[in-house]
């Protein structure tokens, strides 16, 4: 079989390939005529035939678009495009994905509406963005020295889409934001200048010093100011904080158990504990919420080693036995380390060389690569 010769860029989506077409068709992009493809998922047998550096960058979460660059490729851009109301926990459960992308110093723009129009029940009103996922991005992106930036996805009762609660979408593809719009063309400036960069082999981490940068990085420091007042908000609502010379009694109130913390965990004179109100182990919105409350309470550096405070994932209404079902149904029916698997294939070989790391539920994957301590009703992990 000939080796496989790569265009300069490849773009590769995860559900919608015409978000894929719209960032092909509206930035320096079109000039290369890069191949559109499927991102394989994390659970899936074909996960396998993704590049290596996609494999890597989606070892939390997985974005809606990844660009890359060159043979081996390399990804250089991600892009969330986020339609859902920016109140609740559907911006920040994506967070860690954009931490993923940022820990490979890949940068990353992030679309989500500034508000949209929600019928409900009792009463109909617009849902405007919860500020907490700026403040988050910045902190990201001042940690791994990557630009990280958020968009608004406008909307208006006058121009927008009334089935989409009044976002403003394109002409061609009404499911994405307009083209036309002032923050979707800063975002198209944005994509060209992280192409610019690909192309003159130039370092991201310069990057954070451009004009554009740096007038994103204002707006987003004076929209959180904006909005965040004195105001509790969630997810940061759910959380609490204790001396960590107490947190062996906590653990021991709620499973009965003694537990020998590691050192790093003792060193550290706060923890914060995330308080879960959930009777089942399952990732959304807690997987991204979590990344999100580790950079806004807890991370000073770019591994989870660099903490000030401890992260506890509180799992308080949930028994160790859920997740204990989870790894073990993985182990016995996908995993190609369970007994009586036959194939020598290539994802026996990617086990063989990375482990489960990239394969398991996202839940087993994050809360437990993220996670200081994860506590459960009756047991915890640590």
């Amino acid at each position: 079989m000939p080796l496989r010769v790569s265009l300069p860029f490849n773009v590769y989506y995860g559900e919608n390939e015409e978000a894929a077409r719209f960032l092909v068709e509206n930035t320096e992009l079109r000039k290369y005529k890069p191949p559109i493809e499927r991102i394989k998922a994390n659970t899936d047998k074909e996960f396998v035939e993704n590049p290596d550096s996609i494999q890597k960058i989606l070892y939390l979460d997985q974005p809606d678009l990844i660009v890359t660059y060159g043979y081996p490729e390399v990804p250089v851009l991600g892009v969330e495009l986020c339609a859902e109301a920016p109140t609740g926990h559907d911006i920040f459960q994506r967070t860690a994905r954009v931490v993923a992308s940022a820990e490979f110093g890949t940068p990353f723009a992030f679309v989500f509406p500034e508000k949209k129009w929600v019928e409900r029940e009792k009463a109909n009103r617009w849902d405007t963005y919860n500020p907490l996922p700026l403040r988050a991005l910045l902190q990201i992106s001042r940690i791994h020295k990557t630009p990280i930036l958020s968009f608004f996805w406008s909307a208006d009762q006058m121009k927008g889409d009334p089935k989409q609660g009044y976002l403003i979408c394109d002409s061609k593809y009404p499911n994405l934001p307009s083209r036309k719009d002032p923050e979707m063309e800063q975002m198209i400036q944005f994509v060209n200048l992280v192409i610019e960069y690909v192309v003159s082999r130039k370092n991201f981490s310069d990057m954070m010093f451009d004009p554009l940068i740096l007038g994103r990085e204002e707006r987003m420091w004076r929209d959180y100011s904006d909005r965040v007042g004195t105001k509790e908000w969630s997810p940061l609502t759910t959380c609490k904080k204790l001396e960590t010379k107490d947190l062996k009694d906590f653990v021991r109130k709620q499973t009965g158990r003694s537990v020998a913390l590691p050192a790093h965990v003792e060193a550290r004179k706060e923890t914060v504990i995330y308080d879960v109100d959930s009777k089942t182990f399952r990732s959304d919105p807690y997987a991204g919420n979590l990344a999100g409350i580790d950079y806004l309470q807890c991370r000073n550096g770019p591994t989870i080693r660099h903490r000030y405070r401890n992260l506890v994932m509180n799992f308080a209404q949930v028994p160790f036995k859920d997740i204990a079902e989870k790894y073990q149904r993985f182990y016995d029916h996908d995993c190609p380390f369970r007994s009586g698997y036959k194939e020598v294939d290539r994802y026996l070989n990617l086990h063989l060389r990375e482990g489960c790391r990239f394969t398991k539920q996202k839940e087993l994957r994050t809360f437990c690569f993220l996670s200081d301590v994860l506590v459960f009703a009756d047991n915890l992990l640590y």
